[in-house]
């Protein structure tokens, strides 16, 4: 029995295997020379697969015959039926090179007339919306192939190299392909959801690198507003990036083919080059051969599209190439995928296609249809249409095609989510031979990529990748190591205590605090703990003790906050402490930044005095963009004196200001909102992310004295704002804000108590240069009312970032108003221009203006990061 057995599992494995024959082939020109980057499709099973460098490809078939297309850049198609017996078959392909018909098709009388690729592009980018919503969902099978070659790594870096935190030795790796095959089932469901199931999967990667899914399909459609993270030139706004030119023409079926260049009208990351080739008819993209560059990485994104069912056409191939060669670090990839579509099923509710309009040219529109509806074949019965007409058409094919899944999305104020690509691997997955490979590969692998799987395999990796990790994230990093405890206790750290809690020390390192003429060194140390639970609620305690040397006092503050709302927002703060303050608090200068001044330049910008204070604040949205703020302050103010004069360069130290001792109660209340507020939910806790409108702020602040003294402070204050940020597109933002108020009542009112404003009188500042004044005296205040203006116009090529030779770099420039206006005086104006980079540092020069009067001159260099010190 067992002997029959086996002898029926033979034969059905031998009948397989006749069944499913080889086809082998190399496509070539007439000169005989290798075609490379070729692409083969095979009309009967709606797969597409791509030749190699050499032209060279191979794939496995049941007997039959078949139709197949091929397809390369500069050469016309060629349709030609092969038939597969039982011994398989080989085939060579020889392609001619491409007929050019441009000069037929090009007559312009007007000289300035746009190019003829500008009323293709039109067309293209109107129906742009029908193709990214054309199809409800499919199942395909996909085969993915991933290459990564490390050509060279500074000597330096070598050794600090890890991968997902482990040593590598990069040595081992540098010149050898590291490979990924896998073979996949694909479902995609619309809008943008791929189920991905690793049927089989096969690497020469190391371990480290966590390749236990293998890799993702591509998710990203050229008909999307972006593209791999650019701009795609189907985008609504196209025409503002790009500039189109029509290089040629050919014939695709009974329809004509447009082989548009992209030009992008800046040298910028987030824009693409290349070419796109349009169909006539359809108005759908045929071949996308498109290019990024950013950061000394270069890709390039070959995609075949086929006519998988009648007037629908998706990607059949994906051929991208990564260069990579930047802070002498080379490398370079490939990611191949070869798709063959199953089933397509088309959605109902996407918008006509040109072919459906052509059967209604002519006729009037119906008056029971939509008014959209009716626009909409209006204006895709027309033979031109201008920039304006391509938008709206794009807009209203949006509407039309556009599933409701989509729009709730976007109308929805929450921003879910989504996990985009769902992958599973098949327990069998790593379980197959060489002969299953030879059958399921699209690509025949090459000499070094052979090598590489066999040295694997005698390494032991090629298996199965432990699935450790929570991420399948592939996380590279230079010099960072594992710290040990004499590190941590040095630099400090924080200690997870058990599931919830956790501890965290400031540091040796960061044992001296700041430096100021009043009080000296701060000398301590600082703590925090915090405890959090899985709904989102915290609890933090920080408490800190400092010695001051000059002064020879301890001065100390305990922070304690709990978030108590975490889907509101509901977060309440107590503190106390014994400290040195600055008069104008939280607008003041960085005391880091302050102690660096006062140290090395005997400079001193902060008029400090000597606080024992209790604070108790509390924020909750009342619904969601509209957020109550109240909190109470008591404290105890006396002056300070300087203690020492020690700095650097011996400069005579001014005198600290003081101001008459007494004791303040300060109470607050007040609103902020924000319409349509987006937001998001993170364990279980909301973060606010955007909104198109302005934020509008009202604040009342009442300061008296606990029991009637006749010392302490007695105002009623009101303040309101409005604040803005406008993205007009990806190159150029708007911000403003505009602010003011004024004392109800000011029977006694001490200079603690007066409005200050946010003032940068250093050459250097850790903070932006948009919601403050740069050339304005550091004590700049108001008494009994005020109204300020902040504005910055921000733009990725405003002036110098326009010459082509710095359009590469990463800069930026900005052009900023300021103005004030005070009971004090006249009205003051700012107006400034600055550049800066990556949002890491900014520097600009300011020119400041009394009423009409010209008055001061100033640079000013901004560097946020210098802000992370202040914090510890």
């Amino acid at each position: 029995m067992k002997t029959c057995l086996l002898c029926i599992i033979g034969f059905v494995l031998f009948a397989g295997n006749l069944s499913a024959q080889t086809l082998l082939g190399t496509i070539v020109n007439k000169k005989g020379e290798p075609v490379p980057n070729s692409t083969i499709y095979i009309h009967e099973l709606a797969r597409g697969i791509a030749a190699d460098d050499s032209g060279q490809f191979r794939m496995t078939l049941h007997e039959g015959a078949y139709t197949f297309e091929f397809r390369s850049l500069g050469y016309e198609t060629l349709t030609k039926p092969i038939t597969i017996g039982r011994s398989g078959a080989s085939v060579r392909i020889e392609l001619e090179e491409k007929t050019y018909l441009l000069e037929e098709v090009l007559v312009h009388p007007d000289r300035n007339a746009k190019d003829p690729a500008y009323r293709i592009m039109r067309k293209a980018i109107a129906y742009a919306p029908h193709y990214r919503y054309q199809v409800k969902e499919y199942t395909s099978e996909a085969y993915i192939k991933g290459t990564f070659t490390i050509d060279k790594i500074p000597a330096l870096l070598k050794r600090s190299v890890k991968v997902n935190n482990e040593n590598v030795d990069i040595n081992t790796l540098i010149g050898k392909p590291m490979i990924v095959e896998s073979e996949n089932q694909v479902r995609f469901l619309s809008p943008d959801t791929y189920h991905q199931k690793v049927v089989a999967l096969k690497t020469s990667v190391p371990k480290e690198f966590n390749m236990n899914k293998g890799l993702n399909t591509l998710t990203s459609s050229i008909y999307n507003e972006q593209f791999g993270g650019q701009i795609s030139p189907l985008s609504m706004n196209a025409f503002t990036y790009y500039t189109f030119r029509l290089e040629d023409t050919g014939v695709v079926g009974d329809q004509t083919l447009y082989i548009i260049h992209v030009i992008p009208k800046k040298k910028s990351a987030d824009l693409l080059s290349g070419y796109i080739h349009i169909l006539s008819n359809t108005w759908n993209v045929y071949i996308a051969d498109l290019t990024s560059k950013e950061l000394g990485i270069t890709m390039h994104y070959r995609i075949n599209y086929h006519e998988v069912k009648p007037a629908v056409f998706l990607p059949t191939t994906y051929d991208l190439s990564m260069k990579m060669n930047t802070m002498g670090i080379k490398a370079s990839g490939r990611y191949y995928a070869s798709i063959q579509y199953n089933s397509v099923v088309l959605n109902s509710s996407a918008a006509i296609s040109q072919r459906q309009v052509s059967k209604i040219a002519g006729k009037a529109a119906s008056p029971n249809r939509p008014q959209r509806i009716k626009q909409l074949e209006e204006l895709a019965q027309k033979e031109k249409i201008t920039d304006k007409e391509a938008r709206k058409m794009a807009k209203l094919m949006t509407d039309v095609s556009e599933p409701e899944k989509v729009k709730n999305e976007r109308r929805s104020l929450e921003i879910k989510e989504i996990e985009r690509v769902k992958m599973e691997v098949d327990s069998l997955a790593w379980m197959h031979d060489s002969t299953y490979w030879a059958q399921v590969r699209k690509l025949p692998l090459h000499d070094d990529e052979r090598i590489s799987y066999r040295l694997q395999d005698s390494l032991g990796g090629g298996g199965p990748h432990a699935a450790g990790s929570e991420s399948d994230n592939v996380v590279i990093s230079v010099g960072e190591s594992r710290k040990g405890l004499p590190a941590k206790l040095l630099a400090g750290d924080t200690w997870k205590l058990g599931k919830n809690a956790s501890l965290g020390y400031s540091g040796l390192a960061r044992a001296v605090k700041e430096y100021n003429f009043v009080d000296g060194f701060w000398l301590g140390q600082a703590l925090t703990f915090r405890y959090e639970t899985d709904g989102g609620k915290a609890l933090s305690v920080a408490p800190s003790v400092y010695y001051t040397t000059a002064r020879q006092k301890v001065v100390w503050q305990v922070a304690a906050a709990v978030d108590y709302a975490p889907m509101s927002l509901g977060h309440l703060s107590l503190s106390a402490g014994h400290i040195s303050n600055d008069v104008k608090r939280a607008c003041g200068v960085s005391r880091w930044m302050n102690s660096l001044a006062a140290l090395g330049l005997g400079s001193n910008y902060i008029r400090f005095y000597d606080s024992r204070f209790l604070r108790i604040e509390n924020g909750i949205d009342l619904v969601n963009g509209l957020r109550l703020l109240a909190g109470f302050l008591w404290e105890e103010r006396q002056p300070l004196a300087n203690r020492t004069s020690f700095n650097l360069l011996q400069t005579p130290v001014p005198d600290n200001v003081a101001y008459a001792p007494h004791t303040a109660a300060v109470w607050r209340a007040g609103l902020t909102y924000t319409s349509f507020y987006r937001y998001r939910i993170r364990d279980g806790k909301k973060e606010y992310d955007s909104s198109l409108y302005p934020t509008f702020s009202l604040l009342y602040e009442k300061g008296t004295g606990l029991f009637n003294s006749m010392r302490s402070p007695n105002y009623d204050r009101m303040s309101f704002s409005v604040t803005q940020q406008i993205k007009r597109n990806v190159f150029d933002r708007f911000q403003y804000t505009l602010a003011g108020g004024g004392y109800l009542n000011s029977n006694r009112l001490y200079p603690y108590d007066y409005k200050y404003f946010t003032v940068h009188p250093m050459l250097f500042t850790d903070t932006s240069f948009e919601n403050g004044f740069n050339l304005l005296p550091p004590y700049t205040a108001a008494k009994e009312w005020w109204a300020e203006g902040h504005i910055t116009y921000q733009s990725d090529y405003l002036l110098i970032k326009n010459l082509p030779f710095l359009q590469e770099y990463l800069l930026d420039e900005a052009v900023h108003i300021n103005g004030l206006a005070t009971d004090n005086g006249q009205f003051y104006f700012e107006g400034g221009y600055s550049v800066g980079w990556m949002g890491m540092g900014r520097i600009g020069v300011f020119a400041g203006f009394e009423g009409r009067q010209f008055d001061r001159l100033g640079v000013r260099i901004s560097i946020p990061l210098l802000n992370m010190f202040e914090k510890h």
